[in-house]
């Protein structure tokens, strides 16, 4: 407990000596927001590869792997799609005139309306508010495993989070994304091939499980449906987070913001793969049965590895809860202040007085965050509805827009959207769906294309209207 204590003191004060450096460079909203756009590529590729192939999801997708075997891999690796297609389809468009800094920026710069721009806003909302509360329970229930009380583990990780990102900004996201980025492949290298030699390689891991974890195309005990839904899903999982956007816009070039996402995009597929075969070594090695997905790894290195292995790696999952948590928080203040206050509320709002008003959204929803997170359940319920209700609405309406560009109506992407989080939190109700991860997403995606799709081929798009 005391090394672990320490070891925790210690990544609080370097992520609130990162916030205050950053804070020290903030003197604009394109500052606090996309890093001044002045991101090189691995900060870059550190922030998206942290952010989607983090510490916390890794822990995920080995145990996937120990439960599914081969095709848990489908649940991570389609992610790249989505990231391969922004890379090739909407970098370029997105960094026209460097001036965006939100993704309902984009969407006004082709259709300026009012309507769309106001409903793409709240529905970026939807998928943050609730990663923030959950990423610091998560947090501090791993701080538990090491003796520290539940409430104040809340509060000293909520209170760091909103110490460092409030002050700091994106620049302070993305610098301690790169450090958690670097620790975690540290940390993974360091102690994954044990997991392998132990299960005696790729062949004991292969001729020691049951050989339908072995088929890439079976998902034991799983609807037959479940890897169609999860490529779809996984498709949606970038395009749908207004965060993926500023890191688009924070590169420094089109080039870097392109390989952010290639490079993420092959992460990706890696770990997915490797986490797989790290489940299933795992399972090799004599696991209990009933573990959940979280407790597989920690199983092993606590089984396996020196303690104070164990501890690190706690620590550095821990700092990936947090960097989730940053990143969004900073997402959520980005969204309020730049996309609804400054463009509706007070557009006479000078640049200095939007930077206040953020800087006091980002610590009002942190603290409101550690509210939630010592007051119950029900916004850890919402998180698990979130993916659904929020980003695949959001990335349907910016694949169509991205596809159609301005032939696409512009009230009929606000519809979409709005029917897509309607028909997704309709499906979240089908028993055949609700076992699975990230099922509902597919309708709610699916819903929004349609809706855009079609409406905008009857009903054609007018240029330049920002009526309601």
């Amino acid at each position: 407990m005391t090394l672990g204590l320490i070891l925790v003191l210690c990544m609080g004060a370097v992520m609130l000596t990162v916030g205050l450096w950053a804070s020290k460079r903030i003197k604009t909203s394109d500052d606090y927001y996309v890093g001044g756009r002045s991101l090189g590529p691995l900060v870059t590729i550190s922030t998206q590869c942290a952010t989607f192939v983090g510490g916390g999801m890794t822990l995920g997708w080995i145990g996937m792997g120990y439960r599914y075997g081969v095709g848990a891999a489908w649940y991570g690796a389609p992610q790249a799609l989505g990231f391969f297609f922004m890379a090739v389809v909407m970098v370029k468009a997105m960094r026209k005139g460097n001036s965006f800094i939100s993704l309902p920026d984009w969407f006004d710069s082709l259709y300026h309306n009012k309507f769309l721009s106001i409903i793409s806003a709240l529905v970026c909302l939807i998928v943050p508010i609730t990663w923030v509360t959950a990423q610091t329970t998560a947090a501090a229930r791993m701080l538990e495993t090491i003796g520290v009380p539940y409430l104040v583990g809340v509060l000293v990780i909520g209170g760091v989070v909103i110490l460092y990102s409030t002050v700091g900004g994106y620049l302070a996201v993305a610098y301690t994304d790169t450090l958690q980025w670097i620790l975690l492949l540290l940390i993974f290298a360091g102690t994954v091939p044990f997991a392998i030699y132990y299960a005696g390689g790729f062949g004991g891991i292969s001729s020691g499980v049951e050989a339908h974890m072995m088929n890439p195309m079976t998902v034991q005990g799983m609807p037959g449906y479940t890897i169609p839904l999860w490529i779809v899903s996984g498709l949606v999982s970038g395009m749908g987070l207004q965060s993926s956007y500023q890191r688009i816009y924070s590169a420094k070039t089109d080039r870097v913001a392109k390989q952010g996402l290639v490079v993420t995009g092959i992460a990706t597929i890696f770990f997915a793969v490797l986490t797989a075969f790290v489940g299933m070594a795992v399972l090799r090695l004599g696991a209990p049965a009933d573990l959940i997905n979280d407790k597989v790894w920690p199983w092993f290195l606590n089984n396996y590895m020196p303690q104070w292995v164990a501890l690190i790696y706690t620590v550095c999952i821990m700092m990936a809860t947090m960097s989730t948590a940053d990143s969004m928080l900073n997402s959520i203040s980005l969204t309020i202040t730049h996309d609804l206050y400054s463009k509706f509320i007070n557009p006479k709002a000078d640049d200095k007085k939007v930077l206040r008003v953020g800087i006091i959204v980002s610590g009002i929803f942190g603290i409101l965050a550690l509210y939630w997170a010592t007051g119950g359940s029900w916004m850890i319920a919402l998180f698990g509805m979130s993916y659904t209700l929020g980003a695949g609405p959001l990335a349907g309406a910016v694949m169509t827009a991205a596809l159609m560009k301005k032939k696409a109506n512009a009230k009929c992407l606000a519809a979409g959207m709005i029917l897509g989080a309607i028909v997704g939190f309709i499906t979240l109700k089908v028993p055949a769906l609700s076992g699975i991860p990230a099922g509902g997403t597919v309708f709610s995606f699916g819903s929004c294309i349609l809706v855009c799709i079609i409406g905008s081929l009857i009903w054609k798009n007018k240029e330049g209207g920002n009526d309601l």
